[in-house]
């Protein structure tokens, strides 16, 4: 069984991103290189932080921004460069997955 990534859409995930008592589990996401229970700990005032879905939604708007690069060769087959740019397809694809829909002007590669 496979897990969808909630930032990027990728559903290879061996691990879910949550368990169900909603403890994270640490699992990185081979595509956007998002780790659950580290990237989504963040503190925007002292003692204030943001949501999980608030950290989703900026660590995905700046992976996008960024060029939406793969984290890591082993995540697509065949294998794919690291740092490359996701295919805006496959992108696309992925973020309809999750409920995120872009243009394909909004993505920079």
């Amino acid at each position: 069984m496979t897990y969808v990534c909630p930032v990027c859409g990728y559903d290879k995930l061996d691990e879910p991103s949550y368990y169900s008592n909603n403890d994270a589990s640490y699992e990185l996401c081979s595509c956007c290189g998002f780790q659950f229970g580290v990237d989504d700990d963040v503190e925007i005032n002292e003692g204030q932080f943001l949501t999980r879905i608030e950290a989703h939604t900026l660590y995905r708007n700046n992976w996008i921004e960024d060029g939406a690069k793969v984290f890591s060769a082993y995540a697509f087959e065949p294998s794919s460069n690291e740092n490359e740019p996701l295919e805006k397809n496959l992108l696309i694809k992925q973020l309809k997955m999750i409920h995120v829909y872009i243009d394909r002007e909004d993505i920079h590669q």
